[in-house]
């Protein structure tokens, strides 16, 4: 009978154990991307330059996440390989930013792999650690090129009634052309390089009813600290579909950065704010944007080196740190974040459904003014067009060109103009 009763014990908890590791398998997934990237852009200024450059790899992305064992613990791994199909040399002036470039302007294939540990936070969310592509609004990988920048960090967000919140603890960066992760690090007020992780944290609240509130904070040690708060609103008017947003950041200089500033008796602080209105009618979208950086004398040069540009700062001191920026005008090429820059812009778009399925276009019109240190008034502008095709027949293959073209003034200089051409082919393929 004792015996009876354990062999019962055993088969239950053999039962319970192969549950949960069914659970672990069953509720997996495998998602590769192949990914082909043609990438040209040139560069002209008259009686100066007139340089181009163009790159062209194959990618192959598979994304594997499992379910969690017990409902607790799971993992990802990611592994990713660009191989070079063409390019020719890079010049100083033109680099397309879809391959690693040695010292001769000669381009490569190359791979790069990442993986998290991660833990079920009851079902609202999710804590991980490890090597992970982050999408958080001041610390973030760009997945603009054939294959994305990543970063190594401590991630947790959670969900709740309407509520989210999250926080990040960043300690390695890999950049889109990288295949290795470098520390985050900073420099203090001895000169000792010190390993100095990027912390941030923030949240959003939805009402419900088309508002939506979000705030974020991030801070790295004697380096910056900045925030960014903004506001969404959404809502209908008969056929139409209206939004409007607005947003606030500013990065203010951190420790041995705050001192270095003082010290040359430049401003510590740079602030940027942005709004924007959008409508919706039928199968056409509309949008208006305005931004301005605050003007401020901010740029910073030690030894040849510069610290602190003379535009809003949008990345982090090492960590080969590929964060973007937030600007609601930040397009193709420009940011438009220039120090004391004005920026106006005007997208229109159709979604072809009906007359040629799975087609969309998209266009952008920026134009921009900005004052030199000397007080004169230089211009920027740019336009970019994007024709988007989701092919019916088979699904997970779309292939999209996008054309952008950047005219900016030069203080004494001819102008400089910008050409990039983007041609990008995606399938997907949902393994399982």
């Amino acid at each position: 009978m004792k015996l009876t009763r354990l062999s019962a014990l055993s088969a239950a908890v053999m039962l319970a154990t192969t549950a949960q590791a069914n659970s672990f398998v069953d509720d997996s997934s495998l998602n590769i991307e192949l990914r082909n990237h043609f990438h040209e852009r040139g560069s002209k200024q008259k009686n100066n330059h007139d340089d181009s450059s163009s790159q062209w790899a194959q990618a192959i992305r598979a994304d594997y996440s499992s379910g969690y064992f017990e409902n607790i613990v799971g993992i990802d791994i990611n592994a990713y390989y660009a191989l070079k199909l063409g390019a020719s040399n890079i010049d100083s002036n033109t680099n397309p930013g879809v391959l690693p470039v040695d010292t001769k302007g000669d381009s490569s294939s190359y791979g790069k792999t990442g993986y998290a540990i991660k833990f079920n936070l009851m079902d609202n969310g999710v804590a991980k650690y490890g090597r992970m592509q982050l999408d958080t609004p001041l610390i973030n990988d760009s997945d603009s090129r054939a294959l994305p920048s990543m970063t190594e960090a401590f991630y947790a967000d959670y969900n709740y009634m309407g509520l989210s919140v999250f926080g990040v603890w960043a300690t390695k960066g890999n950049a889109k052309t990288r295949a290795g992760y470098d520390k985050y690090q900073t420099i203090d007020d001895k000169a000792k390089i010190n390993d100095e992780a990027v912390k941030s944290f923030g949240g959003s609240y939805d009402f419900g009813n088309g508002l939506d509130l979000s705030a974020a904070y991030a801070q790295q040690e004697d380096f910056a600290k900045k925030y960014l708060t903004e506001v969404n609103y959404a809502a209908s008017v008969g056929e139409v579909d209206l939004s409007a947003g607005a947003q606030y950041g500013q990065v203010a200089s951190d420790g041995l950065m705050n001192d270095l500033l003082k010290a040359n008796s430049l401003d510590k602080k740079m602030s940027a704010w942005g709004v924007k209105v959008g409508a919706e009618v039928a199968q056409a979208s509309f949008g208006l944007a305005y931004t301005k950086v605050k003007k401020n004398d901010i740029s910073l040069r030690v030894d040849g080196e510069e610290l602190l540009s003379d535009s809003y700062a949008i990345g982090w001191m090492g960590g080969s740190d590929d964060t973007g920026y937030f600007g609601y005008n930040s397009i193709q090429y420009s940011d438009f974040n220039k120090n004391g820059q004005k920026a106006i812009g005007l997208s229109a778009g159709y979604d072809f459904t009906g007359l040629v399925d799975g087609l969309s276009a998209n266009a952008v019109y920026v134009t921009s003014d900005y004052k030199t240190t000397d007080g004169k008034t230089l211009d920027e502008k740019e336009y970019n067009l994007s024709l988007k095709y989701a092919v019916p027949q088979i699904e997970g293959l779309t292939a999209q060109l996008r054309y952008a073209k950047n005219t900016a003034e030069n203080n004494g200089q001819k102008d400089t103009v910008v050409k990039d051409t983007r041609f990008i082919v995606k399938y997907n393929i949902a393994v399982f």
